[in-house]
Order: structure tokens, then C-alpha cells, then sequence
């Protein structure tokens, strides 16, 4: 399953608005040396952000894979 920029922008997130904020996403990108363009352009496979082990990148797999089993994206 592809993850998208959609679900980054929705996500449950920890503060009072959803959606991670895109400076700190591609810092995240960034540290896990993953193609911020390329995840913006065509998204990532939830794999991918998986194997990062990170909880932020498990929360927003968690939230899109929740999204595809009630027939959205």
C-alpha cells in the first residue's frame, strides 16, 4: 500500500490541528534518507516507512492503512 501526501496532511496528528507539518516531514525524509519529492510526487510504500522503525512514520502507516480498510484513499 502507498502512502501519500494526502495522509500526511490528515493524520491524527499531536497537536491541535491534524497532519504533520511539511518542513518537519521533510526533515524526517531527510534523516531516513528518503526522496521527499519523489514520496510527494508519486507517495511511498508503507514498507518503506516501516522498516524506519519510527514512531511518527509508524503512526502515519497505521492512520493510511486505516484509511484503506473503510474505503478511503
Amino acid at each position: 500500500m502507498r502512502v501519500t501526501l494526502d495522509h500526511l496532511r490528515r493524520v491524527p496528528a499531536f497537536g491541535a490541528r491534524p497532519g504533520f507539518c511539511a518542513q518537519g516531514a521533510r526533515e524526517w525524509f531527510a534523516c531516513y534518507c528518503l526522496d521527499w519529492s519523489a514520496f510527494v510526487r508519486d507517495g511511498i510504500e508503507a514498507e518503506v516507512i516501516e522498516a524506519t522503525g519510527d514512531a511518527l512514520g509508524l503512526n502515519l502507516v497505521a492512520f493510511a492503512r486505516s484509511e484503506a480498510e473503510h474505503g478511503q484513499q
